[in-house]
């Protein structure tokens, strides 16, 4: 016969419910009666019964992260450590890609709610810009926790990095370094990183004593393509630029192809940087000076914060901000006298 609760709790030397609680991951428990309950499962090889355990509490146990395919680069270590946690808290993670002005992603996200009953969702840009998935999860409610919202809500909690503080960094290194025409690449209209990073270098500039000129800023769309086009642009200005700050590494690594195209040396002719820190950005060379974004804290912390209030505990703060990085590498250097 298999194994059941009962034999759990006689084995561990506690009650049902102890053991009941251990295995839903509810507080009030001590770390040393769970310790021995959770030996004691392994003991006796007892598997809950996961579908009895969602009809008695009226749950699917699973939550849902929504990711924009292309701008949100989560690695597999990431994904990886997400999965884990699900594991630990005894909860299914559905990583469902989401495109805002797709109407069939609109159907697909009504029917994981209505058909499949998922317990919460974790959305990241530019998932939330047009209001309509808070909206459609508030109507339903449905608990969300956001990774930098483009609206940030005070009922809506959200994790977030220090974006406008990340990009005055770059900026005041590439000012440090002596650069005085520094152009920016912005990034797509419906993310709020677009504007924060452009507001920090911006910022930087104006304490520096210095003006924004327009013609520095160019959209890049926070892609490669976006980037090269950018680039070839700026170095055709009368008075080109001696760095560019691109918005994200994805798009800096089209500045620097469009760099080598031109005949430009790194970082002697022009000086780049990106925002992210992806992986492949200290591999390639020369190795991209970036702001490391802390996306795997980030969406660690959202998927716990989901949990907890899944779990009916209180947050102690509706807003999470994560500080930034710099990162220093090979492409930046002194402008060229």
């Amino acid at each position: 016969m298999p194994a059941t609760i009962k034999d759990v709790a006689r084995m561990a030397g506690c009650s049902i419910k102890t053991v009941s609680r251990v295995i839903n991951g509810e507080p009030y428990v001590s770390e040393e009666t769970r310790a021995r309950v959770q030996a004691a499962i392994r003991a006796v090889g007892y598997a809950p019964n996961i579908s009895a355990r969602r009809l008695a509490q009226n749950k699917s146990f699973m939550i849902c992260i929504l990711l924009y395919p292309g701008l949100l680069q989560p690695s597999s270590a990431i994904l990886s450590r997400v999965m884990d946690i699900g594991y630990e808290e005894n909860y299914d993670i559905l990583i469902q890609p989401y495109f805002p002005t797709h109407s069939r992603s609109k159907r697909k996200l009504v029917s994981l709610i209505s058909e499949q009953h998922i317990d919460g969702f974790v959305t990241t840009p530019p998932c939330d810009a047009e209001d309509f998935v808070a909206d459609l999860l508030g109507t339903y409610k449905v608990p969300l926790v956001q990774i930098n919202p483009f609206h940030r809500s005070d009922t809506i909690p959200f994790v977030a990095g220090d974006d406008v503080l990340g990009a005055r960094q770059v900026t005041e290194h590439l000012l440090s370094l002596g650069h005085r025409r520094i152009a920016f690449l912005m990034g797509p209209r419906n993310m709020r990183a677009s504007f924060d990073r452009l507001a920090g270098y911006q910022n930087a500039l104006l304490a520096a004593g210095l003006p924004i000129d327009p013609t520095l800023i160019r959209d890049s769309e926070f892609t490669f393509d976006g980037g090269y086009t950018a680039t070839r642009l700026l170095m055709d200005l009368p008075s080109p630029p001696t760095a560019i700050f691109a918005g994200n590494d994805e798009a800096a690594y089209g500045v620097i192809f469009a760099a080598h195209e031109i005949g430009l040396r790194i970082p002697d002719q022009l000086s780049i940087c990106g925002y992210d820190d992806f992986a492949m950005s200290k591999n390639i060379w020369p190795g991209l000076t970036t702001v490391h974004q802390p996306l795997e804290e980030m969406i660690e912390s959202a998927t716990r914060a989901l949990i907890r209030i899944l779990k009916g505990e209180a947050l102690d703060s509706n807003q999470i901000i994560l500080p930034s990085a710099l990162v220093l590498r090979g492409s930046t250097a002194p402008p060229p006298r």
